[in-house]
């Protein structure tokens, strides 16, 4: 059985200090985004109305809306910022397609009627409602239950039972300047609350994301909320290198990626993770010329101590950061040390060298007396749930502990 649900987005034009024209295409495009990078196949979404989808999930009998209830808290603050004088609602009505559009198609007073007397709504249908700010953190109104069947009842009752949903872990970790003591930046993370390991670009192969778009999309939403937060210094957000220059995947990363506030390009960062020992200069251009309409920075991540910087173009990226290796200690060690002794290529080529990964006191000693400039990792920064780049702190106070 196929569960149909329309979902819709409510929200005050007037309080948003928008015009009807200029709000709906802005919750369109950032509705369309959000369930590009999450409603995913076999599922399928379409547009009804700038504030209304049809959902359809073929694998399931019905539809909760705490799923993308964290939709309607980035709509808010997307709107509103932090202040949280505005508010969103989210309303999922869930029955046959053709109630559900009759849903979608309700006039905003007759929407704000049928709310006051259930009866008004589409016949055959369930609607359910969460509220921003805290969408996620709390229990979603039932506004009117559907028609009840013995054997719905008991698939939900199991649903519930055997579902324990955790939210997710959004934080950052400080990139750290040597040469002056300084966080310059944060490189974002965030990680779905049922995964087993906590998501991180600094921290190891074991860190690494499951579902690398997934892992990028949702790291574009975090940075989203640090900047209507007031965070003013970089923020690195990670693009999987095998899916920025891949066509199929390509698209996707530039719808995500267009929902980042043009005013804020210049603190805004790509750490591009996974990129080989030599990649094709072609390839590199092309992601080059996409990801720089959205940031200011590129940093290319490897895991090969072989990069072969000698055969990128003068300023190609703006930095290249060497992840150390699962190894035991003394050959980490030895992988600092050498490519410390590779710094000029870098300078020749204008690029500037890095260093992540960084799990202890010895391998951060080893990187400032090599003079790699930018180091990250536990050692230097744990995962924190506030940025804290601009901050100055001396080597001898690392790693830092709290935001």
């Amino acid at each position: 059985m196929t569960a149909v649900a329309c979902l819709r987005v409510a929200v005050d034009a007037a309080r948003a200090g928008l015009s009807e024209a200029a709000l709906g295409p802005l919750v369109a495009k950032f509705c369309g985004t959000y369930l590009e990078t999450r409603w995913l196949w076999p599922r399928h979404f379409e547009p009804i109305t700038h504030y209304s989808f049809l959902l359809t999930d073929p694998r399931a009998e019905e539809m909760d809306v705490r799923e993308v209830a964290r939709l309607s808290d980035e709509l808010q603050l997307r709107l509103f910022g932090v202040a949280s004088d505005g508010e969103v609602a989210l309303l999922m009505f869930e029955g046959p397609p053709e109630a559900s559009r009759e849903f979608a198609a309700l006039s905003n007073a007759a929407l704000i009627e049928a709310l006051k007397n259930p009866d008004l709504l589409p016949t055959g249908g369930r609607l359910t409602r969460v509220v921003a700010p805290g969408a996620t953190e709390r229990e979603p109104e039932v506004i009117r239950e559907a028609p009840p069947k013995v054997e719905d009842l008991v698939a939900a009752d199991n649903l519930l039972a055997a579902k324990v949903r955790f939210p997710a872990l959004e934080g950052a970790h400080g990139v750290y300047f040597a040469p002056r003591g300084l966080f310059v930046g944060d490189v974002v993370s965030s990680t779905p609350g049922d995964a087993r390991v906590r998501f991180s670009l600094v921290e190891g192969a074991e860190h690494m994301p499951e579902d690398p778009a997934a892992f990028d999309a949702d790291c574009v939403i975090t940075a989203m909320r640090f900047l209507t937060e007031g965070v003013r210094a970089m923020l690195y957000l990670p693009i999987s290198y095998s899916n920025i220059i891949k066509p199929s995947t390509r698209r996707d990363y530039e719808r995500v990626l267009a929902i980042l506030p043009e005013s804020h390009r210049n603190q805004l960062a790509a750490a591009v993770y996974d990129v080989p020992r030599d990649p094709p200069f072609p390839a590199l251009s092309q992601m080059k010329g996409l990801l720089s309409r959205y940031v200011a920075n590129i940093d290319l991540r490897t895991h090969d101590p072989g990069f072969e910087i000698e055969k990128l173009p003068n300023q190609a990226v703006n930095s290249v950061t060497l992840a150390l290796p699962e190894a035991e200690p003394r050959a980490r060690l030895a992988t600092i040390r050498r490519f410390g002794e590779r710094l000029e290529f870098y300078r020749r080529r204008q690029i500037w060298p890095g260093m992540t990964n960084v799990r202890s006191r010895a391998e951060l000693e080893a990187c400032v007396q090599a003079k790699i400039p930018f180091i990250t990792g536990p050692g230097v920064c744990r995962m924190l749930t506030q940025p804290v780049g601009g901050r100055m702190q001396p080597v001898a106070e690392l790693p830092m502990l709290a935001a």
